[in-house]
């Protein structure tokens, strides 16, 4: 790893997070990169892998880029006038050396850039798919909320309200995860596309593993020093409260 990469990688997990800063740039880069794109679904870890092969230093800074309020925020930062401009620029600063860009979208993100701005797919030009998925659905469901309650999305942010338990919302969000899900496997299975499946559940346990694996499926060199994850799980005893209380609820 690079002394370059251990210092963005240190000033990205402070407490003062900015995806739109420096802390994530690369030297500069000029052509076209191969692009890779992670599938993934809201509390699937995805921000755990994308800071994972951020710190491999071969693999790009793989963060929301098509998300609508990012992109914009980033279009206004750059001062570009176009959206293609916009990507272009984002590619340039967020490749690393050895041509690699990623990046990561849930499906809602995703699919908005599909059917509204094909041009921006044009430039991805994306040619290698990950996709993130969680085996234990409640679960996932029961971070979502919380995390929709408290506003806090990733370990480096403060919980800024106190969650309460609501078994409605929690229906609502387990239907739209299985929802998405199902939307991910129709955009696959439609276009032939194979992707490297990456389990929350499996990275977790042993995040070397899926290191190693992910850079064999992208043909990068595997690190010799394996990173850590810069951003932890954000669980507690009350998700696992949570989890239980919303079962025995569902099963009446």
């Amino acid at each position: 790893m690079t002394d370059m990469t251990e210092d963005n990688a240190a000033a990205a997990s402070s407490r003062t997070w900015d995806q739109f800063g420096p802390a994530y740039d690369q030297p500069p880069f000029d052509g076209q990169p191969r692009t890779y794109m992670i599938a993934s679904m809201p509390r699937s870890g995805s921000h755990m892998l994308g800071h994972l092969l951020f710190s491999t230093g071969e693999l790009g800074s793989p963060l929301e880029y098509v998300h609508p309020r990012n992109f914009s925020t980033w279009q206004k930062r750059l001062g570009e006038e176009s959206r293609a401009s916009t990507l272009r620029r984002i590619m340039a600063r967020r490749t690393t050396p050895n041509g690699r860009f990623g990046l990561k979208a849930h499906w809602p993100q995703f699919s908005h850039t599909l059917e509204d701005d094909v041009e921006l797919l044009e430039i991805l030009d994306i040619q290698d798919w990950l996709r993130i998925t969680r085996r234990d659905t409640v679960a996932q469901a029961v971070s979502l909320v919380i995390a929709r309650q408290t506003k806090s999305w990733i370990s480096f942010h403060q919980e800024k309200h106190e969650p309460s338990y609501d078994y409605d919302a929690l229906a609502s969000a387990e239907r739209g995860l299985k929802k998405h899900e199902a939307a991910w496997d129709a955009f696959f299975e439609g276009r032939g596309i194979d992707p490297h499946v990456v389990v929350y559940e499996d990275m977790l346990t042993d995040p070397g593993q899926t290191v190693t694996d992910v850079c064999t499926f992208l043909g990068v060199p595997v690190p010799a020093d394996l990173p850590e994850p810069e951003t932890a799980r954000q669980a507690t005893a009350r998700n696992a409260e949570w989890r239980e209380r919303y079962l025995e609820e569902s099963s009446r």
